[in-house]
């Protein structure tokens, strides 16, 4: 009755935060204000780079087309069409929450405080085992490690939580045998924003030749789209307008969490940590031995990664899942940039390594290593939050790299931990999920 109890009151936490969260985020423009102006300039015929205000539309041209949808939304009212976003952003969460459930646990997201039939905090994955509440502990304590991040994305009403949903979503579908629909989803997330392209190598790499192809296909078919509205020569020209959006880099001040900004801070303008506040618009520095060094760094991640991955590994497996996390934060780390909403992706890890850390059969070392990666991130970005510092104190560890730093230990963590999961199904002790 205890746990029951402790459940209800999380659920209803939930609940109140979600409704205060929708008027509150609602009223905030955020970057929201410039996927409404580039719809609008879509829906008006004019240039979405040429008339938008400099450094705004840095998205590919099929962007647009999303931003012409959300900006038809906003024509009665843009707070409505935020409000809409908001909403259709807490859906993405609960169904990210559901894929990473069935995936980890082998059972569906459920939002009632104790599913019918469900008797423990971790019920093994048989067939047609209850669902898991969102309040459970398996959900409920990676959400909170994740808080940061996901609030980050509706503060700034962002895109990245439907871009992470896509391409999770998308690799789910393909795990399980779903090739097209999930090649689909991952091809339009990396054609509304590149990054999930990376998982095009990483499927090759896992022999996965027809998803990979397929998800090339969907991405170039998605990118080529906007032909159809614009027609060949405007949307050769938008090409070319984006690459040059694109060439003008995003600046390596605070903001900017990637290992390549944290590289030019160092080497390419000698700010030491500890030793500087935000340079606001700081610019690249052009040193080559940036580039150089975090080549150097990506290489050696990359040599790691396949080492311990080596051999085969069963789509769906806690392994793969190990793999899918290493990929995501390369993908953002190693980025030209990176904005703390972007590392919504480690809501994927978290939930594995949650579970990992409470696998009845993981050993003391692997438990220790995954409470490293769980809490070293949520630590240091909490500490590093203006609202529990303040913008100076706040500003001055961004600028020295804790946040960048500490996805860089959680990475070389899931590196250690992936050798050390089974390639199978069935891990510490819980049986593999039927079909």
């Amino acid at each position: 009755m205890k746990r029951l109890a402790l459940r209800r009151s999380a659920l209803v936490a939930l609940a109140l935060f979600a409704v205060v969260g929708l008027f509150s985020y609602s009223q905030r423009t955020g970057d929201f204000a410039g996927y409404l102006l580039v719809g609008d300039l879509v829906l008006d015929g004019g240039h979405i780079y040429a008339d938008a205000p400099a450094g705004v539309n840095t998205w590919p041209p099929s962007f647009s087309l999303l931003c012409a949808l959300l900006a038809l939304v906003a024509r009665p009212s843009p707070t409505l069409a935020r409000g809409v976003w908001v909403v259709l952003n807490y859906a993405l969460v609960l169904f990210l929450l559901d894929v990473l459930a069935r995936m980890v646990h082998g059972r569906k997201l459920s939002l009632r405080a104790e599913p019918p039939g469900d008797n423990s905090p971790a019920a093994p994955e048989v067939a047609g085992a209850p669902g898991i509440s969102l309040a459970d502990a398996a959900i409920f304590v990676p959400l909170l490690l994740s808080s940061r991040w996901l609030l980050a994305n509706f503060e700034h009403l962002q895109v990245n939580i439907l871009v992470f949903w896509l391409a999770l979503g998308g690799l789910y579908l393909i795990s399980t045998n779903r090739e097209g629909l999930g090649s689909m989803a991952l091809g339009l997330g990396a054609a509304l924003k590149v990054m999930p392209i990376v998982f095009v190598p990483y499927l090759a790499y896992r022999r996965r030749w027809r998803a990979a192809t397929l998800v090339s296909l969907a991405a170039a078919a998605y990118s080529l789209a906007p032909i159809l509205i614009f027609g060949w020569s405007r949307y050769w020209d938008y090409l070319v307008a984006w690459r040059a959006e694109v060439a003008t880099g995003w600046g390596v001040s605070a903001m900017n969490h990637s290992v390549f900004a944290m590289l030019d801070r160092i080497i390419g303008h000698g700010i030491m940590p500890f030793t500087s506040g935000d340079i606001d618009g700081l610019p690249e520095s052009g040193s080559p031995w940036v580039t150089s060094v975090m080549l150097f760094m990506l290489a050696a991640v990359a040599a790691h990664a396949l080492w311990a991955s080596r051999g085969p590994v069963q789509q769906g497996s806690w392994a793969s899942l190990c793999e899918w996390s290493i990929v995501f934060i390369v993908a953002v780390l190693f980025g030209p940039v990176a904005r703390l909403y972007y590392f919504v992706v480690l809501l994927l890890p978290n939930v594995l390594l949650f579970a990992v850390w409470r696998a009845p059969s993981a050993t003391p070392a692997i438990r220790r290593l995954a409470a490293v990666i769980l809490f070293v991130p949520f630590v240091l970005g909490t500490l590093a939050s203006p609202e529990l510092i303040g913008d100076r104190l706040s500003t001055i560890l961004e600028m020295s790299s804790v946040l960048t730093l500490a996805v860089l230990v959680a990475l070389s963590g899931l590196l250690n931990l992936r050798s050390h999961l089974p390639a199978a199904r069935g891990v510490f002790g819980i049986p593999p999920r039927s079909a």
